[in-house]
């Protein structure tokens, strides 16, 4: 994916319009479109804002430039060339500033002590493991924090709200599949009536939805009802 594509991809998944962005970063309407469409490569020193501005983390969109910029070098060269008609020594010369120039870029991204967070912008109600494996969505978070070996995934909230916990429309909340649930919870389970996120709350062998939920049950059993994640992380929208 191009990083214009990405940007793109960014803005139309929060519903924002180019001036509502251009007027954010102080550029104009224009830029942005030439962004988008790849006219323009934004500098690595305009990173830092851009990230501001789609409220994303700044490595995941260093990460995403960078590895634009290489996809671009790829598909603006061949590499095809006879040694004979350019020398051994100007060869050597040319692949060592390659090398350079792609440990420079490298640098530009890390993610040691990250943990790559695949992002769905859907709530998986049958298998989770083969929309985890299909994402090409993803965000760096730091490994302090995530218990290992557990599924563990962002979503971008997208009309599944819960405004009691101020998790509204464009946010970004991480669940942990795989952790132990108690009341008081934050969760997002998949019931006969669809997903919903709620407050996890036990009554002897059934869910009671807290709060309650237009066009949900009250009340589920717990044999119909699958937890999709727990909330551990809430990265809010503003």
């Amino acid at each position: 994916m191009s990083f214009g594509t990405y940007l793109k991809k960014q803005r139309e998944s929060n519903n924002w319009t180019i001036k509502e962005l251009a007027d954010r970063l102080g550029f104009s309407s224009s830029y942005i479109s030439q962004l988008e469409t790849g006219a323009r490569v934004p500098s690595q020193k305009q990173l830092a804002s851009l990230a501001k501005a789609y409220q994303l983390p700044e490595e995941e969109v260093k990460r995403q430039w960078t590895e634009g910029k290489i996809q671009q070098v790829s598909k603006d060269s061949d590499y095809k060339f006879n040694i004979k008609d350019v020398g051994e020594k100007r060869v050597h010369e040319a692949t060592s500033k390659l090398e350079q120039g792609l440990e420079e870029l490298k640098k530009t991204f890390s993610t040691d002590g990250h943990y790559r967070l695949p992002v769905l912008v859907a709530i998986p109600i049958d298998n989770l493991d083969e929309h985890l494996d299909r994402t090409t969505d993803f965000v760096l978070l730091p490994k302090d924090g995530l218990p290992s070996g557990h599924r563990v995934f962002g979503f971008r909230v997208n009309g599944l709200t819960l405004p009691d916990a101020g998790i509204v429309t464009g946010d970004l909340i991480v669940l942990d599949a795989d952790a132990e649930v108690k009341n008081g919870d934050i969760v997002i389970m998949v019931t006969p009536d669809g997903p919903v996120m709620t407050y996890y709350h036990e009554r002897g062998e059934y869910l009671e939805l807290r709060p309650e939920t237009e066009g949900f049950k009250k009340t589920y059993h717990l044999k119909e009802s699958k937890m999709i994640g727990r909330l551990v992380y809430h990265i809010k929208k503003y």
